[in-house]
């Protein structure tokens, strides 16, 4: 063969060649372009879940406040009618009355937390606890006679305590009117439920939990 077959046959080998290596450079490039797609979607999820992480941990937070009595209930069954029943207490039962107001304290405060964080973080998941709120507020008779009896402990939410303890604005004013008129009632205390009963004339939040934002910043 002649010098005029191997040129041309060795620019098509040389072309073969450089088309492989080509190929094999294009594959290799797409491998990592896919590597570094991949890892930039793994970064962006991992970004996605840390900017969730506080959203998750209120949710905890909020499921774990407003069930903190339920195991208690599992452990005291007998318990249970107090504040799901609409049963009020009387001598001679099973359930002493110090537990029955042990555990009443137990669920005012953790509502009273719930509240306080939905009106300090937006975020917080509110709807659904105050339905629970709501729920053992009319069903239980020993949490509505704490909540009269300790509401100066409740400086920030018990107007939305009460608020959801009742279906309608004139039991929470007539309420406020009885807590303003107790007897032995220090003076600064007084002014601060007639502060509330002021409130609640003169605004109407959409959801009672509002009220307690509002008297956050009332007090600031």
């Amino acid at each position: 063969m002649d010098t005029a077959f191997w040129i041309p046959a060795l620019g098509l080998a040389a072309t073969s060649l450089l088309v492989v290596v080509g190929l094999l450079n294009f594959s290799v490039f797409w491998r990592q372009l896919k590597l570094g797609r991949d890892q930039m979607d793994t970064a962006v999820r991992q970004l996605e879940l840390a900017r969730k992480q506080p959203d998750l941990y209120l949710i905890q937070r909020a499921i774990a406040e407003t069930t903190a009595h339920v195991r208690l209930m599992v452990e005291r069954p007998y318990l249970r009618p107090y504040f799901y029943g609409g049963v009020e207490w009387q001598p001679g039962a099973r359930a002493s009355e110090d537990e029955v107001l042990a555990m009443g304290e137990l669920m005012l405060n953790t509502f009273a937390s719930a509240l306080l964080h939905s009106a300090a973080f937006p975020e917080y998941p509110v709807r659904g606890i105050d339905r629970t709120i709501m729920f053992h507020l009319r069903r239980s008779p020993a949490l509505r006679r704490l909540l009269f009896e300790t509401f100066d402990r409740f400086p920030f939410s018990g107007l939305s305590l009460l608020c959801l303890k009742h279906d309608g604005r004139p039991g929470v004013e007539q309420d406020l009117q009885e807590l303003i008129g107790v007897p032995g009632l220090d003076e600064t205390e007084a002014q601060r439920r007639r502060e509330l009963l002021a409130l609640f004339r003169s605004s109407q939040p959409r959801d009672p939990i509002e009220y307690t934002a509002l008297t956050m910043q009332r007090r600031r």
